[in-house]
């Protein structure tokens, strides 16, 4: 908490860094990944936009979309909510890089098994209508 009552602006964003690791995971490229291959994701570009205050004791979700993905770029979409009452507290977008450690780092492909779990989560979470409140002109190419 900050001396006006409600949660560090670099809170929110550390809350969906955490979100970020969670998808890694699930895209297979988590931290066994990373030993095994010297790959892991790198942020690009971040974006955050404030709506509400979270204060001392709320309870608090990321709901998290994969809006695009490249060869070796990942577009994310980011919201917190205020767990209770529903309300959107925060709106992230980030584009993150495949990127091999050693040597480097340098922006690589994602391999084959990644690829498919990729293409696997973005038609899953492209069923449904693209966020309305997308922050600022973000995106990915290539």
């Amino acid at each position: 908490m900050d001396f006006n009552g409600h949660m560090r602006d670099a809170f929110y964003v550390l809350l969906i860094s955490f979100a970020n690791d969670q998808l890694m995971d699930e895209l297979g490229m988590g931290p066994e990944y990373l030993k095994s291959t010297g790959c892991t994701l790198y942020n690009l570009d971040n974006r955050i936009q404030y709506r509400k205050e979270a204060r001392e004791g709320d309870p608090l979700r990321v709901d998290m979309r994969l809006l695009d993905a490249g060869k070796k770029r990942l577009h994310l979409h980011s919201t917190i909510y205020h767990d209770s009452n529903n309300s959107v507290l925060a709106v992230n977008e980030a584009v993150l890089v495949h990127v091999k450690q050693p040597g480097g780092p340098r922006a690589i492909e994602f391999p084959a098994a990644v690829k498919t779990m990729v293409a696997e989560r973005l038609q899953r979470d492209n069923a449904a209508p693209k966020p309305h409140d997308r922050v600022g002109d973000i995106g990915i190419t290539g």
